[in-house]
């Protein structure tokens, strides 16, 4: 390891050392409040109406003092840095308007100027950030935020800039940003950054219907952001990342897919899943560390947006045989995560169950669309009578469970629906066919109960 390297890795240490002090310090200040809390309410009557203890004297206003300093911390610390940067932009932004309904100034003067505003925020952001580290992230952000916006003001209304002059400062300003939000070790600069960086392509570029420009470009700006999140473990801005991602992928696919997009469609949606399936988990993981169930519940979300995409993608908006398929292949896929986790990941319990929910749920709703009609109804029977006997072998609650959920489902079918296109000899085994399936079940657990006493 060269000298460079070793100071690099040196401060990004102290970064998230001084990080974690300062959880440390405000967990300190509760556990001392509390403290005082208990202190105070076990002192004998005498000493409350005689004299207070000298070594530890108790103010009865204390913890009143205490509410009032942490809402006075956090209005000015924190609420008035962000009103405070809102409402200058938006001075900003009324001057503007007035100059130039006023034709006070030129427009290469109006934006030379808001460029001069955004500058002066970011020399005072870097002026300021040594003694006050979260106010000069505050103005950085409102200094990145004035110069995203000035630049699609130059290129959109004025064009002062051509398209790729415009396109090149945007992605340098997104590139220092996040340059900037390693080095305050702040997530909120980050996400701005992402913030710009997602709409880059709306605000200057009329190429944006074409799939492989567009998400081959979001596709980079997010393996950008699963390592910025790998980084420094911000979890809020990967799942911003997937929502937004995936937000723009079912839009596209909902309005502009064509069949002849398929392939390119698919390349996507894989590359999409794939990385966020990295980043959801890739972390603990890499790090041998037990999965947190936000990180799980990150990989489920994209498992169900992935789910979602591939259904509009591949049966192109229409409900038919090609959706019947699909939810059988994710039934399929979902069972195969399982039985991985299940393989390699046996400390993933929480996980393990959550994939074998999903991939059940896809096969109940892939027979209710291959069949229909009494079929269903025995079917989904068999596939409750099974979960609840695996369930009572292995001892999983969480499958009995499913099983009872599944003939409750069968049940409230059978009565809203199936009531009106079934014939009397239908209704009839349906109805005894699940009154005995329930009695059974009720049964066993009577007898699970008894055995456990």
């Amino acid at each position: 390891m060269n000298r460079e390297q070793e100071i690099i890795e040196l401060k990004d240490l102290i970064r998230q050392l001084s990080s974690e002090m300062s959880l440390h310090y405000e967990r300190l200040e509760g556990l001392q409040k509390r403290l005082n809390e208990l202190e105070k309410d076990n002192i004998p009557e005498s000493q409350k109406n005689g004299r207070k203890d000298i070594d530890n004297p108790i103010n009865p206003t204390d913890s009143i003092q205490d509410e009032k300093m942490s809402l006075e911390n956090f209005i000015g610390l924190r609420l008035m840095h962000l009103v405070g940067i809102v409402v200058l932009v938006i001075g900003i932004s009324i001057g503007v308007k007035y100059a130039v309904d006023k034709e006070l100034i030129s427009e290469t003067a109006r934006i030379v100027m808001a460029y001069m505003a955004g500058v002066i925020l970011y020399l005072l952001s870097d002026r300021l950030k040594k003694k006050f580290a979260l106010f000069s992230a505050i103005l950085f952000s409102g200094a990145m935020a004035s110069l995203y916006f000035t630049t699609y003001a130059a290129f959109v209304y004025y064009q002062l800039f051509p398209f790729g002059v415009a396109f090149l400062v945007m992605v340098a300003i997104t590139v220092f940003t996040a340059y900037a939000a390693i080095n305050y070790n702040r997530q909120e600069i980050a996400i701005l950054g992402m913030i710009g960086a997602y709409g880059i392509p709306f605000l200057i570029s009329a190429n944006s219907d074409k799939i492989q420009l567009f998400f081959a470009y979001i596709l980079l700006i997010n393996a950008g952001i699963a390592f910025l999140s790998f980084r420094k473990s911000w979890k809020a801005m990967i799942l911003l990342a997937m929502l937004v991602s995936w937000a723009l992928y079912l839009s596209w696919a909902f309005l502009r897919y064509t069949p002849e997009q398929e392939m390119q469609a698919a390349m996507f949606l894989g590359a999409f899943y794939l990385l966020f399936s990295i980043a959801s988990l890739g972390f603990p993981l890499f790090k041998k560390q037990s999965l947190q169930r936000i990180e799980i519940q990150h990989f489920l979300l994209n498992n169900v947006l992935a789910f979602a995409a591939a259904l509009v993608i591949f049966t192109n908006n229409h409900f038919d045989k090609r959706s019947m398929d699909i939810t059988g292949l994710g039934c399929l896929f979902f069972l195969l995560q399982a039985f991985v986790v299940k393989i390699s990941l046996t400390a993933e319990k929480l996980l393990f169950k959550y994939l074998a929910a999903m991939s059940l749920l896809c096969l109940v709703f892939y027979v209710g669309m291959k069949w229909e009609g009494i079929t269903v109804t025995m079917v989904w029977l068999g596939i409750a009578i099974i979960l609840f006997i695996a369930g009572v072998i292995s001892k999983m609650a969480w499958l009995r469970l499913m099983g009872i959920l599944l003939t409750g489902t069968t049940l409230i079918k059978l009565v809203i629906i199936d009531r009106e296109s079934f014939t009397t000899i239908q209704k009839i085994i349906a109805y005894i066919a699940i009154g005995v399936l329930l009695l059974i079940l009720s049964f066993f657990y009577q007898k699970l109960k008894t055995g456990n006493r």
